[in-house]
């Protein structure tokens, strides 16, 4: 039996956050190599030159045609999400879809029901389940060292204002809770499983061109009795640089840098500090695990099923603020 060909990932999108994805794959060079695509040539050729891309397209539809291409990374907007993906699918290429997986359930069930239909791997780039200091803490957690978990806390607030298609709730499917939020929705539930019911309520907005919240906080109830409270904004001027996490149980306590710098832990067998220097945003490990899943077969660990969870503890969130009340969390 022959060596299976060297994978060959097309880069749907060259924006800001392809550009990070396309970093990661340069240096993980000997494993893979990538083409990019875009509505401008140009900036598909520039994107080439900058990363060693095999190739640049004019369209998705030529990239994805290219015998060479095994998969693809959607890095469109949100509101394209579903219609690259089948694009993807119906060339029988495995997809890593950015997050959110998509704007609404219906939408992410029609992605994983026609990468199943294919026979391809469905995977959602959530980098932060892949940060070394995200999975540090996990792995406090499992190891008894915080005791039965009680309470989870994560803060994101800063400033960034948007003038894409950001601003458009349509687009986004919602505001900053649904694009950078999510991260944190994943983290949440990483850490401290199910998310059953959730309250959200939201400050006035300061960031007039948003059309979705600015600015979010969500308490939420979770499997065996853990509370969580999660807060995140993208209009908070002379916000800290640092923003953090914490993990609370009964025999300690775990405080985490967002950013993947350090993890703290006093807890059963004392005091821990964790630096971390390599990969601290999880894209390479998350390529990574991309790869395994296409060469075995097996799901990643943030399948199309771990997107439609996080996208549904969103949306939970979305309606408790149309309803000033608790919501509970549509499986």
């Amino acid at each position: 039996m022959g060596a299976m060909p060297r994978p060959v990932v097309a880069i749907l999108g060259c924006g800001w956050i392809a550009r990070r994805h396309a970093a990661a794959a340069r240096r993980l060079s000997a494993h893979l190599d990538i083409v990019f695509a875009s509505r401008s040539e140009a900036r598909a050729r520039a994107y080439a030159r900058e990363f060693c891309g095999l190739a640049a397209f004019d369209t998705y539809e030529r990239a994805l045609a290219d015998p060479r291409v095994t998969a693809a990374l959607v890095c469109t907007p949100h509101d394209r999400h579903l219609p690259d993906t089948l694009l993807a699918l119906s060339h029988g290429r495995h997809v890593l879809v950015e997050k959110p997986i998509a704007r609404t359930l219906e939408e992410a069930d029609r992605m994983i029901d026609a990468a199943r239909a294919a026979g391809r791997i469905l995977m959602v780039a959530e980098n932060f389940h892949y940060m070394p200091a995200v999975r540090r803490v996990r792995g406090f957690i499992d190891e008894g060292r915080l005791g039965e978990l009680r309470e989870l806390q994560l803060v994101a607030r800063g400033l960034r204002a948007h003038t894409d298609w950001r601003t458009e709730a349509a687009a986004m499917g919602g505001g900053c809770l649904i694009d950078g939020g999510i991260h944190y929705v994943h983290t949440l539930r990483h850490w401290g499983g199910e998310v059953r019911r959730v309250f959200a309520l939201s400050p006035r907005k300061t960031l007039p061109l948003m059309s979705g919240e600015d600015a979010v906080s969500v308490l939420t109830e979770m499997e065996h009795g853990v509370i969580g409270f999660l807060s995140n904004s993208s209009s908070t001027r002379g916000a800290p640089a640092l923003q953090w996490s914490s993990v609370s149980g009964t025999h300690g306590a775990c405080f985490a840098d967002n950013r993947g710098r350090f993890v703290v832990v006093r807890g059963t067998g004392g005091l821990s500090i964790r630096m971390f220097r390599r990969d601290r945003r999880g894209h390479e490990a998350m390529l990574k695990a991309f790869l395994e899943a296409m060469t075995t077969g097996k799901p990643p660990e943030t399948d199309g099923a771990e997107g439609r969870r996080d996208l549904a503890v969103v949306l939970a969130a979305y309606r408790s603020l149309r309803e000033r009340c608790p919501v509970d969390v549509e499986c």
